[in-house]
């Protein structure tokens, strides 16, 4: 088992897609080249032998098909941790391994990443959503809701809690962390995702006040429970 398996797509799906996929290539090979704010969808579409209005039917801005490339290579790196997710226990430890590899991915690509959050961002609320396909491509909530439903029956997390919704809380704070270490330069992505998962996990209470019933019964200065009076 594996933390997402998509569909297979049929004969003319897999033609669009295979489409999809030369003109983000394409488009990647490009921005590598020449950086991403300097190639215009007319190189690209030239570089890809396809016209003009083919490309933008597929992609109606130069951010969409950066996104496009961009779950690509996700959907590449999530692969190959599949089988180390299985082995690696508990939901830190999980999230860990996929935002470290996410962490050295957008290090290595920073130039990349404001044009595409803008887009992402820009697309909420769309009918449908200008990075629909892009987003079939990546798997990271997928992954990230896999790894909460594990948790669930492990009794690592609350079981009467929408995993789904649960995923997308924590994946709003995964894109969160990468706001703010794109914000600020000095900080350190590693430190801004392992901060995400803490907070996911704890919360924002007090410890004090977020501990066991058990354990709070143990800190110093606490009341004790005033008993029912039976009648």
């Amino acid at each position: 088992m594996t933390p997402s398996t998509p569909a297979s797509p049929g004969r003319r799906e897999r033609k669009r897609l295979q489409t999809l996929e030369h003109l983000a290539r394409t488009a990647a090979a490009l921005f590598e080249a020449h950086g991403y704010e300097a190639v215009t969808m007319e190189q690209i579409a030239a570089a890809a032998d396809v016209a003009k209005g083919t490309l933008y039917n597929h992609f109606a801005v130069k951010e969409a098909v950066l996104a496009h490339w961009l779950h690509l290579e996700l959907g590449e790196n999530l692969a190959a941790l599949h089988a180390r997710l299985e082995s690696t226990p508990g939901f830190a430890a999980g999230a860990r391994l996929v935002l470290d590899h996410s962490a050295g991915w957008c290090e290595a690509h920073p130039d990349y990443l404001a044009p595409y959050l803008r887009f992402r961002f820009a697309g909420i609320g769309a009918t449908p959503s200008p990075s629909h396909d892009s987003e079939q491509l990546s798997d990271i909530a997928d992954t990230f809701a896999w790894l909460v439903r594990r948790a669930q029956k492990q009794g690592e997390l609350r079981d009467d809690l929408d995993p789904a919704r649960l995923a997308l809380s924590f994946h709003h704070l995964y894109l969160g962390a990468m706001l703010r270490w794109l914000a600020e330069p000095r900080l350190k992505l590693r430190k801004e995702f392992a901060a995400a998962v803490d907070l996911f996990l704890r919360g924002a209470a007090h410890p004090a006040q977020s501990a066991p019933k058990a354990a709070r019964k143990a800190l110093p200065g606490a009341a004790p429970k005033a008993r029912k009076k039976i009648t």
